[in-house]
């Protein structure tokens, strides 16, 4: 039992303090699961490790001002999370730092294939909407999806006005992307619903991209109507 506690302390050394880590972020076999349990729960009695909900620890991290031991960072926290649902981030935290929004959002928002109510992580407030691209680690198919998640939801982005939301995500990110992305961009919108389709085919016409506007037009059924922001 000694050496395999060893053999557990030895893989938390390797853990970087203040990073959120799970039982499955360590390497033992399933049978000893409750004896990890047991070390994990005496090292935060100890104080050398802090629970953040059940099953999910971080090494606390010590003030170097002697305040004592330091919070986990809030980038940390929605890496955590992003992983444990396997989505992303997006909503009025994602659309502030876009510049869509001066207004801060204390509701953090990620898109996941499997939506699950809303609920509280440590001091924050998660809320989760459904996702209709499996993002991969490319931060530029990320950007291209948070794009069209801003396109979605134009009409109710805290703080602004539909149309200045319009406006920013067209002058902001659509008109500066170049060709082969605005190509992906138009592919990840066919998982879209129509209304998107639409703002987007508006946006691409505005920016002289009239064949990308014409592929789109064709997905979308010419007798439906949308409203779109006055110009």
């Amino acid at each position: 039992m000694k050496s395999f506690k060893l053999y557990i302390h030895s893989q938390l050394d390797n853990i970087a303090e203040g990073k959120i880590f799970t039982f499955g972020d360590l390497n033992f076999p399933q049978s000893k699961l409750a004896n990890v349990a047991v070390i994990l729960s005496n090292l935060t009695k100890e104080n050398k490790l802090a629970r953040i909900e059940k099953g999910a620890y971080y090494k606390p991290k010590t003030s170097s001002l002697g305040l004592g031991y330091l919070p986990v960072y809030q980038d940390e926290k929605l890496n955590y999370l992003t992983h444990k649902l396997n989505g992303y981030l997006t909503g009025a935290y994602i659309y502030n730092k876009m510049s869509l929004t001066e207004q801060a959002s204390y509701v953090i928002t990620i898109a996941a294939k499997r939506p699950v109510r809303a609920f509280k992580f440590d001091k924050l407030t998660v809320a989760c909407v459904k996702a209709y691209v499996d993002v991969s680690d490319d931060r530029q198919d990320l950007y291209l999806v948070r794009i069209l998640d801003a396109v979605k939801d134009f009409r109710h982005i805290p703080g602004t006005s539909p149309k200045t939301a319009y406006d920013r995500i067209l002058n902001l990110h659509v008109s500066c992307l170049e060709y082969a992305n605005l190509k992906k961009l138009v592919f990840f919108s066919n998982n879209y619903p129509p209304r998107v389709r639409k703002v987007l085919s508006r946006m691409l016409h505005e920016t002289n991209n009239l064949d990308l506007e014409e592929q789109l037009a064709a997905t979308i059924c010419p007798t439906t109507r949308f409203k779109l922001p006055c110009v």
